[in-house]
């Protein structure tokens, strides 16, 4: 039975963290967000961003020309002190600025009586399961920080000084610039489902703070950035050896980067990247040459009345990116927002309504030639969705994707979702179709219930059918905050989970403790249960 129970949920922090994670990598759904983000935003929930202080320390919630754009309208006009300017300043809007605002402070020195405080934040949590045991630890003041993580043998650790525009960071870090054709370590996505999925936001060099450092470097980063300019040189234990620059005006920024990589076959790598907006329109592109060939990508996105259009072209030949194939790609978009918008329930103030519909279109068509077979591959993906906010408690989001390749099985994927929240409570449905090798089906049930003082506790029944490997259905499971969870589901079986929180403040120390438990069984395969305890403390 397709089931209808849809709601927004915004006020629960969980909710918060994924859809600015969602709006942040371009992600369509909680299956597709870059875990980097996740790890970013919940950090980012202890110690918001000050946008009104002189040196901002964002990591890349704010794009470097936002960040003058910012540091430009306070010299004129100021300081921030509501939302609504906010939203106002160039290179900002409302959606922008709701979908940011929990992780964002409007806290202003220049206030009469309103002064700097220098406070030390720490959090450490221990996490034990059936299988392992693993623990996290930070540290920040007004201008360093440092945290590690560990589970089993892998883990991760670093250490960071800020100070007048200097930076210098010891241990595992992301490097993410342009749009990802020189440097872009770490998750990303292989398909454009959303127009906000053509630009890639640029965090650069930023710390790690997770149990795995598989994907990730190891070793040590400078930068050093005044108003308009930012270098930063880099290296890592892999082999990795890198600098960049950047250059940030009043409507966007400019930047190159240059890399050689010696450990394993060497590699030299050199890119251009570029990025602007203007009166709501944002354009992007990079230049990069690896391996003796040339790589190239530009975007462009922007708003028509109610109506936002994207169009992406990107050329990425088999002998820069070392792949069996190469890819040649146009992709388009286009978003609508109807102009009648709807109060949410348990919300008040800006950001407390949304439209009452929402629609979402996105075609992205590759050439996919072997060198040694001839360009006879090609791929066809296209995403559409429409969110229909039916009451203030009720919502429904319909979406379908279809995955066209010349060499395989075409793939279709209908989705139905569906949430009610009223208050502290929550229930949540979802079915899902998937048709490839044969017919997949998915379908869960859950029901929670959050205080935002103590307690937050959530059922979930699942079941589903799906045959074959190549009609996997992932689906996202709520866990504790630091361990993002998108479990595959395939066979023929049923699953259950329970998930449960506590939290308790006394003074300035918070302590808090997750449960999470859950219980899968497969047709012709054992149970799998898990059970995972989480105590965390924050100062």
């Amino acid at each position: 039975m397709v089931s209808l129970l849809f709601a927004w949920w915004a006020w629960a922090q969980d909710e918060e963290v994924l859809r600015a994670a969602r709006f942040l990598s371009g992600a369509s759904s909680d299956e597709e967000v870059d875990d980097y983000w996740v790890s970013v935003l919940e950090a980012r929930q202890g110690r918001r961003v000050r946008i009104n202080d002189a040196h901002i320390r964002a990591d890349g919630l704010l794009t470097a020309y936002q960040i003058a754009s910012l540091a430009d309208y306070r010299s004129t006009a100021g300081d921030i002190l509501s939302w609504e300017e906010l939203a106002l300043v160039d290179g900002f809007s409302p959606e922008l600025v709701a979908v940011l605002r929990p992780f964002l402070s409007l806290a202003s020195t220049r206030l009469p009586g309103a002064a700097d405080t220098v406070k030390v934040r720490a959090s450490a949590l221990v996490r034990g399961t059936l299988t392992s045991i693993g623990g996290k630890a930070k540290a920040s003041g007004s201008w360093w920080r440092a945290g590690g993580a560990w589970r089993g043998k892998d883990g991760t650790l670093y250490g960071e000084a800020s100070f007048r525009g200097h930076t210098l960071l010891v241990g595992d870090f992301n490097a993410r610039y342009g749009q990802g054709l020189a440097f872009w370590s770490g998750f990303s996505m292989s398909s454009l489902s959303t127009v906000d999925a053509f630009i890639r936001r640029t965090p650069g060099i930023s710390p790690v703070w997770s149990y795995s450092s598989e994907l990730v470097h190891r070793g040590g980063a400078y930068s050093f950035k005044t108003p308009h300019w930012e270098a930063t040189v880099f290296g890592g234990v892999d082999g990795l050896l890198g600098a960049h620059g950047t250059w940030t005006g009043r409507h966007g920024q400019v930047g190159a980067t240059l890399a050689y990589t010696f450990g394993g076959p060497a590699s030299l790598v050199a890119s251009v990247d570029t990025r602007w907006n203007w009166r709501g329109w944002d354009a992007a592109g990079e230049v990069a040459w690896k391996n003796g060939a040339v790589a190239g990508l530009a975007a462009f996105r922007g708003p028509v009345g109610p109506i936002k259009l994207a169009l992406q072209g990107r050329m990425v030949p088999s002998r820069y990116s070392g792949k069996k194939n190469g890819e040649y790609a146009l992709a388009a978009g286009v978003a609508y927002k109807a102009e009648h918008w709807v109060s949410l329930a348990g919300r008040s103030g800006f950001g407390s309504s949304v439209p009452v519909h929402q629609a979402s279109l996105t075609m992205d068509a590759a050439l996919l030639p072997i060198p040694a077979e001839g360009p006879s591959r090609f791929q066809l993906r296209v995403y559409a969705g429409w969110q229909w906010q039916v009451a203030s408690a009720w919502a429904l989001d319909v979406r379908f994707t279809e995955r066209f390749r010349n060499y395989e099985r075409p793939r279709h994927d209908f989705r139905v979702d569906g949430k009610f929240g009223m208050g502290p409570w929550l229930a949540v449905s979802r079915v899902e179709v998937v048709q490839c090798e044969k017919l997949g089906f998915l379908n869960y049930w859950e029901f929670g219930y959050k205080d935002e003082g103590i307690w937050s506790a959530y059922f979930r029944l699942t079941g589903f059918v799906i045959d074959q490997w190549n009609d996997r259905i992932y689906v996202y499971e709520r866990d504790a905050p630091g361990n993002f969870s998108v479990p595959t589901y395939s066979g023929r079986g049923g699953a259950v989970s329970v998930v449960g929180g506590w939290k308790h403040r006394f003074r300035r120390l918070t302590l808090k403790a997750y449960l999470r438990g859950s219980w899968m069984v497969r047709v012709g395969r054992p149970p799998t249960p898990a059970l995972a305890l989480q105590l965390h403390c924050d100062l």
